[in-house]
């Protein structure tokens, strides 16, 4: 899931670039050193503390129904990249996802410090399995934003009564901001885990947003369908705004992970 609100609840950041293009060399320098984005993996020992500290908190949802708990490790790549010089930055190569449960899942891709997103999973019966919520955490140029987006019934990751072309619709929604949700069911198919074929129901989830930012975010998820567990996933966002003095702000994100191991680290 993108960074849902990035532009709106990043207007300052736009209106300091607009002031530092106006007053000369070194405003302009002082921008770049000042508010230039970090860049800090999160290694797997935090991730583990981030996991025990959360999963403390909860009762563990019943065997089987949701992946196990725990810390999974990923294959990574892709990059995100707002548009003025500089503020961009790759994932790494390795990154985390951070699975609690209780009675539904929440899993938290955690590729940087400065970088979260992630869905509440839940089961609903028949093997489908349903977004409640989305999640991200994005800290770039000096700004925090943390942003929820909540869904209806009918959401899924996925769907019950599973076919190959099957489609659903929902509007989720957001503080000032509407969310038009799509999914597709590509097929069933299978993902290699450490030399083994493990099974995959293969759908796509694109979001659709207007309100204070208008653009799309389409995320191919792999999941196994014994339990809900991401395999692989591959997202794309296409985002706009127009606001500040210099116009259309424009953000895009492009990732890609691939489970190294199917059991999780405790």
């Amino acid at each position: 899931m993108p960074v849902l609100t990035w532009f709106t609840h990043h207007k300052f950041l736009v209106l300091g670039v607009g002031v530092a293009v106006l007053i000369a060399t070194v405003g302009a320098g002082i921008w770049f050193f000042a508010l230039r984005n970090t860049s800090t993996p999160v290694n797997l020992r935090e991730a583990l503390r981030l996991y025990r500290q959360d999963q403390r908190a909860g009762r563990a949802a019943a065997a089987g129904q949701l992946p196990p708990s725990g810390v999974y490790r990923y294959r990574t790549s892709g990059h995100e990249q707002l548009s003025f010089p500089g503020i961009d930055r790759a994932f790494p190569s390795a990154s985390a996802m951070i699975v609690t449960d209780r009675r539904c899942a929440t899993d938290q891709w955690e590729p940087l410090v400065e970088h979260m997103e992630g869905l509440v999973e839940c089961p609903v019966g028949g093997g489908a399995y349903a977004i409640t919520t989305a999640l991200s955490y994005e800290q770039i140029a000096g700004t925090r934003n943390t942003d929820v987006i909540h869904c209806p019934a009918g959401t899924y990751l996925v769907p019950p009564h599973l076919r190959t072309g099957e489609r659903w619709h929902t509007v989720c929604h957001s503080t000032d901001q509407r969310v038009t949700s799509s999914g597709l069911v590509v097929g069933r198919t299978s993902v290699n885990v450490d030399g083994l074929e493990m099974p995959a129901i293969h759908t796509r989830v694109t979001l659709t947003f207007s309100g204070a930012e208008s653009g799309t975010n389409p995320t191919d998820y792999w999941v196994a369908p014994k339990d809900g567990l991401i395999l692989l996933q591959r997202e794309s966002v296409d985002l706009s705004q127009r606001a500040g003095p210099l116009g259309s702000v424009h953000y895009t994100e492009q990732m890609a992970i691939r489970i190294v191991s199917p059991t999780p680290v405790r």
